[in-house]
């Protein structure tokens, strides 16, 4: 029996493709009747992938009819594209549509920062799938409480910001030598920052804390600098960005990714106090997992679910597949992933310029073919009827099952 696979972490997908050569016996049986999707999401999802060579020969096919042809949809910005795919979805939510059949797939996590922002500003209940939202990662908390202490150091606001970072990278900080800091920064009414000068802590330790504070109040004096500059001299100086280098792993690459967003994100403010504002609104809590609300969702934890409609961010060439992408044939298979999430409306889109540098449409549009793709929204256009009383009975029985 033959699946599509993806690979994963530790995986070899020719152990399956060799399956048959290994067993020469096995007998193969393709699964190609897809319950889920129309024709045009079909044959454009055959024809992407279509583009690997060492795939395994399978071609979907439907009985639910032609459908709706994919839109495809040119910005010039994110924050352009973030706000259309908002309203569209608010649109689509006042036209009858469920907040649960509705979902924004995407390549990179980072990614979901400018559509939180729109989904947030537009009122759009929403739930970011296996993940925490933008404000809410591990590094962007860091690198804001890097940006705090170089404004502040020396006021007992930044204390927090000094607890989360002081020992990122490691400076040989452990809990009896904050405690000790503690102490020192209670008895005499200091900022954490100002008491490490004055605490007598081991050398390595307190060599290590003198530089990074030094760090600190060098960035808070760099007042020609916009944002966005401060934080990148601030994560390179500090080793933040050389601890994370250091690691090969997608995660580490993945954190980089939202540092780079963040960095972006900061140039447009003049002030720290005004950005640390604008995170704390924009992390506001989107509602509780489980409740009726659009999901936003990685590609690689997309597999497995679908949606009747499904907004495709960002198909650009610099992020899918990527400059950097390790194995093209993988990421063709996520677009494969990603369009066959889709049951009845697929809607790709990319931008022009998306941080800080031009990019150009994904070569995974152009494998579309044109008749299943339609440049701009499926506005006034009807949804052809179903062929037959069979898949329509089908389609009935799903519902009532909620599938």
């Amino acid at each position: 029996m033959v699946f599509h696979i993806n690979s994963w972490r530790g995986a070899k997908v020719g152990f399956l493709r060799n399956f048959s050569r290994e067993f020469p016996n096995a007998k193969t049986f393709k699964l190609e009747e897809n319950f889920r999707s129309t024709s045009h999401i079909l044959d454009a999802s055959n024809a992407v992938i279509s583009f690997d060579p060492s795939r395994i020969e399978k071609t979907l096919f439907t009985r639910r009819g032609e459908g709706l042809p994919i839109e495809v949809l040119g910005f010039s910005y994110a924050s352009e594209e973030a706000e259309a795919i908002a309203r569209e979805i608010g649109r689509r939510a006042a036209a009858g549509a469920a907040w649960h059949d509705m979902a924004i797939i995407y390549r990179q996590n980072r990614l979901s920062r400018a559509l939180e922002e729109a989904l947030l500003h537009a009122r759009v209940p929403y739930e970011i799938v296996g993940d925490v939202g933008f404000y809410q990662r591990t590094v962007v908390k860091d690198a804001l409480a890097l940006l705090t202490l170089s404004s502040c150091l020396d006021e007992r606001q930044s204390d927090e910001a000094f607890r989360r970072v002081a020992n990122k990278s490691a400076r040989g900080l452990g809990a009896k030598g904050l405690g000790m800091i503690e102490a020192e920064a209670a008895g005499f009414g200091l900022s954490l920052c100002a008491a490490a000068t004055r605490t007598r802590l081991p050398p390595r330790c307190g060599l290590a804390l003198d530089g990074f504070i030094q760090i600190l109040r060098r960035a808070g004096a760099r007042d020609d600098e916009t944002l966005g500059q401060r934080l990148t001299w601030l994560l390179e100086e500090t080793g933040y960005l050389d601890m994370l280098r250091a690691d090969d792993s997608d995660e580490a690459a993945t954190q980089r990714e939202n540092l780079a967003e963040l960095t972006e994100l900061a140039d447009s403010f003049r002030r720290v106090e005004h950005l640390m504002e604008h995170a704390a609104l924009a992390s506001g809590a989107p509602g509780e997992k489980g409740k009726d609300r659009v999901q936003l969702i990685t590609m690689h934890r997309a597999k497995g679910l679908e949606f009747r409609h499904v907004f495709l961010p960002a198909w650009e060439e610099a992020i899918f597949p990527g400059g950097m992408a390790r194995n093209l044939d993988e990421e063709r298979r996520l677009a494969y992933v990603a369009l066959t999430r889709v049951m009845t409306q697929a809607t790709i889109s990319f931008c022009d310029y998306r941080q800080g540098g031009s990019s150009a449409p994904s070569r995974f549009i152009d494998e579309i073919p044109p008749e299943n793709r339609i440049r701009g929204w499926n506005h006034g256009r009807d949804e052809p009827r179903q062929s037959g009383g069979r898949w329509a009975q089908a389609d009935r029985e799903l519902d009532a099952l909620g599938l």
